[in-house]
């Protein structure tokens, strides 16, 4: 059996919103080690959140920075994934 195509890569967006800011992390084939980051923040009783994703990091920021009027920070600023 032929194995599948790897899916493709894409970026996401990690929100701190407790100090107001977001990075843009990738790009990935995989959220889950984000996710696991996110969710440990959250048991340290953060507001981290992880979404929304795209295949391109300069429209995905700007656009969320648009919508949300955070300021960005550089990726893993503000969780960093155990892998």
């Amino acid at each position: 059996m032929p194995e599948a195509d790897p899916p493709p890569p894409f970026y996401l967006i990690v929100t701190d919103h407790d100090r107001g800011f977001f990075s843009v992390e990738g790009p990935m084939t995989d959220d889950r080690p984000w996710q696991s980051a996110a969710r440990r923040a959250r048991d340290q009783q953060r507001r981290v959140a992880c979404g929304p994703y795209g295949p391109d990091r300069e429209a995905l920021a700007a656009e969320y920075q648009k919508t949300h009027k955070l300021a960005g920070v550089p990726p893993g600023s503000i969780v960093r994934p155990i892998q």
